[in-house]
């Protein structure tokens, strides 16, 4: 058998949630195979090129290393039609979630489960692993019975590898099915069991919308539980949405629950971080996602849409920029949001560089937190003058990617 081509990967520094970082001296990252085999120190690194053939090397001294963008919700199929079918978005193009740093996404489908189906959401997600990246999808849409291909929310888990959990099942939103705690109960349940059978994270996610009720429903699934289901089997997204969500979100976590937040609404979940983060709360259970690709609908009181938009790929990497940069928070607190926190609740090998892990990584530039390099499961597909592309993708810096043709 031929041996992995090996990568290395010269950086000015490394930054990452791993409990133990590499010393301050081995700041050469070896890889083979997607995987992060070594860190090393110049001495050690130029004794593998003396020893090894090396296919790739990327002198990056000037630059910080990064563990990947992990972001647990992406409309990587478009999403909206709220506005009719002209206000359906345009799916993910790979060119743009891998400018915005993300290397691992999840997908989901959300409003529109018509015209957006379960079927057309695993194509998507197939092409994308394909294409490079990784990605994973939720079952189902905002209403209940969820959507599913095999009939079944255990058989998704069970049979369908990219299928992590299901969601966004939407909860107090005019756009949902109105879900009973029974029904929630039910949902989580099947869940649980189809990632036991599947090996999955079998997790819940609920899209939380503006109504009164808030996380009522998911704590009264819990009670009926009787003790049975932990708070861990949901975890809700658009915590960020009202202040009155954010104050529940804060019960919620010291409850040893987790929650995500959605950075498209940039200032509502630095305000929720800032009172979780004030309050002591374990920031651990707190993940950041983008919502991209879908809509951003706003309605007023009456339940009219009064503002709609796309949401950015980009959003999570300028996210971690104005947290850093603009809003005083060191790179440490900020990368597990994105990294390790969904990657941990995904219960994937994700989100840290260290060794044995898998390596998506990213060179930004100390002081401006440019993001310069994109290195998926061990491939570069960016760099300052270019990006990987889908197929079909086409422009100046593009670099059509499809493994069946050629490059």
């Amino acid at each position: 058998m031929d041996p992995q081509p090996l990568t290395l990967i010269s950086c000015g520094g490394i930054v990452s949630c791993s409990s133990e970082p590499p010393p301050d001296d081995q700041t050469t990252i070896l890889v083979a195979g997607g995987q992060i085999l070594a860190f090393l120190t110049p001495a050690a690194a130029e004794a593998v090129t003396a020893a090894l053939p090396v296919a790739v090397r990327l002198d990056a001294a000037d630059l910080l290393a990064v563990p990947g963008f992990v972001d647990l919700h992406v409309h990587v199929c478009g999403g909206g039609g709220e506005a009719g079918p002209a206000s359906r978005t345009p799916e993910a193009a790979l060119s743009e979630l891998l400018a915005g740093g993300l290397t691992t996404v999840v997908g989901v489908t959300g409003t529109d489960s018509v015209s957006r189906s379960q079927p057309n959401l695993i194509a998507k997600i197939t092409g994308l692993n394909n294409d490079g990246i990784t990605a994973f999808h939720w079952c189902g849409s905002y209403s209940l019975p969820p959507d599913t291909v095999t009939g079944s929310v255990q058989r998704e888990l069970s049979l369908i590898d990219s299928c992590i959990g299901v969601g966004e099942v939407a909860v107090s939103d005019h756009r949902g099915s109105a879900p009973t705690p029974q029904d929630l109960l039910r949902l989580a349940l099947d869940a649980r069991v189809g990632g036991m059978l599947g090996a999955k994270a079998g997790l819940v996610h609920c899209h939380l919308g503006a109504g009164p009720a808030g996380l009522q429903p998911l704590r009264k699934a819990l009670e009926l539980s009787a003790g049975v289901l932990p708070i861990t089997s949901f975890h809700p997204t658009h915590i960020e949405r009202s202040p009155q969500l954010t104050e529940q979100g804060a019960g919620w976590l010291a409850d040893g629950g987790t929650l995500d937040l959605t950075c498209s609404s940039a200032e509502q979940c630095l305000a929720a971080l800032e009172l979780y983060r004030q309050r002591g709360l374990p920031l651990d259970g707190v993940t950041v996602s983008s919502d991209s690709c879908g809509s951003l609908p706003v309605f007023d009181a009456a339940g009219r849409l009064v503002k709609y938009d796309r949401g950015d790929p980009g959003a999570i990497l300028s996210f971690f920029q104005a947290m850093v940069l603009t809003h005083g928070w060191s790179l440490p607190a900020v990368l597990p949001l994105v990294t390790c926190n969904p990657a941990n609740r995904l219960g994937l090998r994700k989100g840290r560089l260290a060794v044995g892990c898998d390596a998506d990584i990213l060179l930004i530039e100390p002081r401006t937190l440019e993001l310069r390099y994109v290195l998926a499961r061990g491939v570069v597909v960016k760099t300052p003058e270019w990006v990987h592309g889908g197929m079909f993708e086409k422009g100046p810096s593009i670099r059509p990617h499809n493994p069946a043709m050629p490059s």
